[in-house]
């Protein structure tokens, strides 16, 4: 457990954290880069991946590679530019990590095509890897280009009709944050969070010790009210979004997560902003005492709390709940790295800047930055004075064999869905009807996704 101090600028450092890690803010000046627990480079390779390393006609033929990644993204970047760059003398690795997040990333992308600047590789948020497969032009992959020790079971959430477009990256997922002083003085054990109804008996015995705190605070902007939604959903097996791609909210598990939903709102408002008001209620104001994050913001949070010394809280963090009687199958954030050559010769080079993004030591160091659970198992080894450190993130690790893949709406207005369905979790948790509220959104969600 670490401790907080109550200073504005924790706020605003926590909350730049929030943003970057969930694909916002800028590159390598953000001002989150100071509270990250590191931001180092990393000894990038390819050496023994079979099928990974370009031809020699194709190494001697290409002379510039172009990259195209989110800014918080950049460090990753530099550390497969550096490789590729020594490995082959005379190449260029262009980078161009300017865009705020994954839907403007894509909308540069098409504009530099249309201008005769094609992108040969490209990070996609997991959501947009639709478009790069039938926009853009995003190559099919095999997974024998990969190491050994990568974890093939993260392979599903880069697949698109049944197609590898995307290697996986880096990885997140909701946890549920506690301020474990006002827990315990309200009789509360921790690890009866890991259910809707055991979060609802806290909340309960929170208000009832007269500590003058929200029990509970789930925020509800950046599209987290979808995400909660859908995680909790997911937990009984039926997410929102069906099979075959078509909205799913009317389903008893979509009713059980928004009575769970109403329920909660009734603590207290729930916050519009997960960064700056979640952020400042929970861990300045101490006026919450549970709260939702994402994985990836959790080590430069706790860093920030760990640097407090011995004043103000302890805070922990688990997985997200599930409903009673489900079981954790969380919904995946983060993104993929696509390959977006068409020529054979840039291809192979592409080929290999990702394998090399995807090092043991790469993936090691960027979970150090941003706390994205690691998609490769050497890197976990390498971790373990991190994890020592940071403990609370140890339990994420079980996540990654039941990850789920996040809606990827296709309709005309498709992208418009998260924030509809965000917004019709706002009005389940300010009193409204969850079951007609939740057949409203079932009814918006179909005409957007036509």
């Amino acid at each position: 457990m670490m401790r907080m101090r109550r200073t504005l600028p924790t706020v605003v450092a926590l909350g730049m954290i929030v943003l970057t890690a969930c694909g916002g803010g800028g590159g390598s000046s953000n001002p989150a880069d100071d509270v990250r627990p590191t931001a180092r480079t990393a000894d990038a390779g390819v050496a023994g991946v079979a099928g990974a390393t370009a031809s020699p006609e194709c190494a001697a033929r290409v002379k510039t590679l172009r990259m195209a990644a989110v800014g918080t993204l950049n460090d990753v970047a530099k550390s497969g530019k550096a490789y590729m760059e020594k490995a082959h003398p005379g190449l260029t690795v262009e980078l161009t990590a300017t865009a705020p997040d994954y839907s403007a990333l894509v909308q540069q992308i098409s504009a530099d095509r249309s201008a005769g600047r094609t992108a040969d590789v490209a990070v996609a948020g997991f959501d947009q890897l639709p478009v790069y497969a039938r926009q853009l032009g995003a190559q099919v992959l095999s997974p024998s280009l990969l190491r050994p020790t990568y974890d093939q079971r993260l392979l599903r959430l880069g697949t698109v009709d049944g197609k590898l477009v995307g290697i996986p990256q880096q990885v997140s997922t909701l946890a549920l944050v506690y301020n474990l002083d006002i827990l315990q003085k309200a009789g509360v054990d921790p690890k009866t969070l890991t259910t809707t109804d055991g979060v609802i008996a806290a909340a309960d015995k929170i208000k009832a010790s007269g500590q003058n705190v929200q029990p509970i605070d789930l925020p509800t902007g950046q599209q987290f009210g979808q995400w909660v939604l859908n995680t909790l959903a997911s937990s009984k097996g039926t997410p929102i979004q069906d099979a075959a791609g078509r909205p799913a909210l009317t389903t008893p598990a979509a009713r059980e997560a928004a009575q769970f939903l109403a329920k909660v709102g009734t603590y207290g408002p729930q916050s519009d902003d997960p960064t700056q008001q979640g952020l400042l209620r929970f861990g300045i104001r101490r006026q919450v005492a549970i709260t939702a994050v994402t994985v990836a913001s959790l080590a430069g949070g706790l860093k920030f709390i760990a640097d407090q010394g011995t004043k103000g809280f302890r805070a922990g963090a688990i997985p997200f709940p599930t409903l009673p009687g489900g079981s954790q199958h969380p919904v995946a954030g983060g993104n993929a790295l696509t390959v977006l050559a068409t020529d054979r010769c840039q291809q192979e080079m592409a080929t290999e800047l990702v394998v090399s993004l995807l090092s043991p030591d790469v993936v090691a160091a960027s979970t150090e930055a941003f706390s994205y659970i690691p998609v490769d198992s050497q890197a976990i080894s390498q971790l373990g004075p991190f994890y020592e450190t940071y403990p609370q993130l140890k339990p994420f690790l079980a996540l990654t064999g039941s990850l789920v893949k996040a809606p990827v709406w296709t309709g005309a207005r498709g992208g418009e869905v998260p924030t509809a369905l965000s917004n019709q979790v706002v009005r389940i948790t300010r009193g409204e009807d969850p079951a007609r509220t939740l057949a409203d959104a079932q009814t918006q969600a179909e005409e957007l996704n036509r």
